[in-house]
């Protein structure tokens, strides 16, 4: 960090507080970049006397809600300092985003100085602002004009080096829910709308057949057929073959009790029993077969979201699917990892091989920005800015499950 504006002499005087503010500055950071941004408003603080730093830690009301001491906090401030890193996005700003009417009245009514701590996919709602980078040698020098600027002065779009990109490889398009997916039950495929190409995706594809094309495949496949998916004949089973059993059990023993002679009643006990306890073994075969049916049925629609991801990848969206009722559509750029498949014999059927087998599963990592660990590419750049690319991915996964020939990194 160099030396801020007036640092020589006297520091440029941060604007007084008004009636209704509290504070100069809130800023909301991950707990992990706690050493930093402390060091950051210590200097800050030290520089300017009078200067009044909201900071979660010491400044939000004990007992009372998060969201709500946000709220108010980030009311009763001048300016928003956000500290960004991928662990501030998958932590901190998540609260932001469960409140957008608050985000909305900042970005409407308070600057937003976004600082950009480690590379980190940014939030969509920080797309069209441009953003400090911690790296930047006249960094300080730059909070500091920001900080002493008047609200008035300050346009919405704050000085930095660059623009954030809106659409980036990795970004989170769409969740997709199937029709009717609150009264659809668990064991039952999905049928997702092909009426037209949803918002999120239109910038990315043009033509609508491919998209109409891509969830047809997936609406082609049929739910799973046995009475027994249906929990009232599960119950109704349990409930009939129980009493039966405990029964014949009862009678069995009164009659074992009594030393008699066994009548035809014991007899029709005894077979009743057996014949109960054959059908509970033939009901709990029957679920367990119910439950692999099922499990199949999810790998059959995997393979169909796969078969749908060859179109797809084309235009750099795959699709992930976790359970038969949702489905998520991300942004990724493929074609460096094309090349590195085509570097290998028949490296285009390979690769199309490795969307069909595998694109669904990575799609629902980039979703939840969640990878498997992989020793093999620590510190080993892939074509991804964070978390594995495709490639990197697809090697993983050979690794793990065994490939179809050849690894691709």
């Amino acid at each position: 960090m160099d030396s801020c504006p007036g640092e020589g002499g006297m520091a440029p005087a941060v604007p007084p507080l008004r009636q209704s503010e509290k504070f100069h500055l809130f800023v909301s950071y991950s707990s992990v970049d706690t050493a930093w941004t402390h060091r950051l408003i210590s200097r800050l603080e030290a520089a300017h006397v009078g200067l009044r730093v909201c900071l979660h830690q010491r400044d939000f009301t004990p007992g009372r809600n998060v969201l709500e001491n946000m709220a108010d906090c980030i009311h009763q401030s001048q300016k928003v300092l956000l500290v960004l890193s991928q662990d501030f996005v998958q932590s901190r700003w998540c609260l932001l985003e469960a409140d957008l009417s608050l985000f909305g009245y900042c970005l409407e009514r308070k600057p937003v100085i976004p600082v950009l701590l480690r590379p980190c996919q940014v939030p969509l709602h920080l797309s069209h602002l441009t953003y400090l980078e911690a790296t930047d040698s006249h960094f300080y020098s730059k909070v500091v004009q920001l900080l002493c600027t008047p609200n008035h002065r300050l346009a919405r779009s704050l000085p930095g080096p660059r623009p954030v990109p809106s659409l980036y490889s990795g970004k989170t398009l769409l969740t997709l829910n199937c029709i009717n997916r609150d009264k659809l039950p668990s064991w039952k495929v999905g049928t997702f709308s092909t009426l037209s190409v949803p918002d999120p995706l239109k910038e990315v594809l043009e033509d609508p057949e491919v998209y109409k094309h891509a969830v047809g495949i997936l609406n082609g496949v049929q739910s799973p057929r046995s009475c027994l998916r249906y929990l009232g004949c599960r119950i109704l089973l349990g409930t009939l073959l129980f009493p039966l059993s405990i029964v014949s059990v009862i009678l069995m023993a009164i009659v074992r009790i009594s030393n008699q002679k066994p009548s035809p009643v014991f007899l029709v006990a005894t077979i009743t029993t057996c014949v109960c306890l054959l059908f509970v073994v033939l009901a709990v075969n029957s679920l367990c077969w119910f439950r692999r049916f099922s499990k199949r049925k999810m790998q059959e629609l995997v393979l169909k979201v796969g078969e749908a991801n060859q179109l797809l990848a084309r235009h750099s969206v795959l699709m992930g699917c976790e359970t038969m009722n949702k489905l998520y559509f991300v942004y990724v750029l493929l074609e460096d990892c094309r090349q590195t498949f085509l570097q290998a014999p028949e490296g285009e059927a390979l690769f199309q091989e490795a969307l069909l087998r595998f694109s669904s599963t990575y799609a629902c990592c980039l979703f939840h920005a969640h990878f498997p660990h992989c020793e093999d590419a620590a510190g080993v750049q892939g074509h991804l800015e964070l978390g594995l690319c495709f490639c990197q991915f697809v090697s993983l996964q050979l690794k793990t499950t065994g490939g179809f020939g050849v690894n691709p990194v």
